[in-house]
């Protein structure tokens, strides 16, 4: 062999399923109006799995949809195992679609441009239009995810999972369209609305994944995905210092989550937030709605969920400072109070570990699998 070369590993998407979960992966692409939604379909190939339709994971602020694929230990993207929600999910029989939100760039930037032919910004740098804003994922995206993955299923129902930002953009999508596909909405984290000290990290955060992001400029297309590094800030940062400093109880509990995990957060998922994002979020925030016609319009659609024939699960973490329990509690009051197991609370978990953490697994995973399950026999 010659000294230095190395044969070339094909990506962790594109290996041969295998046993026992036999996992899948491909790449949808979304065009419409000139614009580009990408979404990963992760499924089973296994003989004989029960089939329990299609479902939509949607993550939250600040986040793309790989966060549903890490696992415990910090891994991320792996196809081998069922420890990270989406595998979970896909190795259950459920068909998982993630759907990676348009300001996702480094998502775009890392595999997108790199690997996906069938993409618009295939071997082009992917920038998120400073004009991006909430209703950009409200009119545009959520409805057009939805629909294709109906189109794509043939399914006439599907589920909804989201997280914090995620959840909040399907209570939006209810509101405007009561008369839609979603049977069943988890809602994990998910607030009526953020609470004011999100605000104050989003500058960190940002200038965070600004400077990771350097990396797409540098190595734009000379990488692989099993080959995306973390940069050497984040690899050189002492373990103590990544779980226990001023910022992290804010944002997690750091007793109820991995080293590697909040790593791995910060060196694959973590996503800059568009300004104009930022400021719709800043300015609800100080002002509320519009007009009090708005805010009377928004409840009074979400109250007419109670007489519909969808089914609520709402998770909170006990100690989330930025999804407090009570904005938590208000959302199912308002959308769906009468069912007395649709609320469930999770000990100890702040906001991160609440999908990630250490007991993410056993008391949000795999509950919210069994109770989809248990829907998807009840309406069979």
């Amino acid at each position: 062999m010659i000294l230095g070369w190395r044969k070339k590993r094909p990506l962790i998407d594109q290996q041969t399923p295998k046993a026992p979960y036999f996992l899948a992966a491909e790449d949808l692409f979304i065009q419409k109006h000139g614009k580009e939604i990408y979404v990963k379909h992760i499924f089973s190939t296994a003989k004989d799995l029960p089939k329990y339709g299609p479902v939509i994971m949607s993550p939250g602020l600040c986040s793309n949809a790989n966060l549903f694929r890490l696992d415990q230990k910090g891994r991320c993207l792996a196809m081998d195992h069922n420890r990270s929600f989406a595998n979970l999910l896909a190795a259950h029989g459920f068909d998982v679609y993630l759907y990676h939100p348009g300001y996702s760039e480094r998502v775009q930037n890392r595999y997108v441009s790199r690997h996906c032919k069938g993409s618009m910004y295939y071997k082009k740098r992917y920038r998120v239009s400073p004009e991006y804003d909430y209703k950009d994922m409200i009119n545009f995206e959520v409805p057009a995810v939805i629909d294709f993955v109906c189109s794509n299923s043939r399914a006439k129902e599907i589920s909804w999972i989201g997280y914090s930002l995620g959840g909040m953009i399907a209570y939006s999508y209810l509101s405007k369209h009561p008369s839609n596909p979603i049977k069943n909405l988890i809602t994990i984290g998910s607030p009526m609305a953020l609470n004011q000290i999100v605000f104050k990290f989003i500058p960190f955060v940002n200038f965070t994944s600004k400077i990771l992001g350097v990396e797409e400029d540098a190595v734009l297309g000379n990488l692989s995905q099993n080959m995306v590094p973390l940069t050497r800030s984040i690899r050189a940062l002492p373990d103590w210092f990544v779980r226990f400093n001023l910022i992290s109880p804010y944002l997690f509990n750091p007793l109820n989550i991995n080293n590697a995990t909040i790593k791995t957060m910060l060196g694959n998922i973590v996503e800059p937030m568009p300004k104009q994002l930022q400021k719709f979020f800043s300015n609800f925030i100080k002002t509320g709605y519009s007009s009090q016609e708005k805010i009377t319009n928004y409840l009074d659609q979400l109250r007419l969920l109670k007489k519909s024939r969808k089914n609520f699960l709402f998770f909170y973490g006990a100690s989330d400072l930025i999804a407090t329990p009570e904005s938590v509690f208000l959302a199912r009051e308002i959308i769906s109070p009468k069912d007395p197991y649709n609320l469930i609370g999770v000990p100890s978990a702040g906001h991160i570990d609440l999908i990630v953490g250490k007991n993410a697994f056993e008391q949000v995973w795999k509950p919210a699998m069994e109770w989809l399950k248990d829907q998807q026999k009840e309406s069979s």
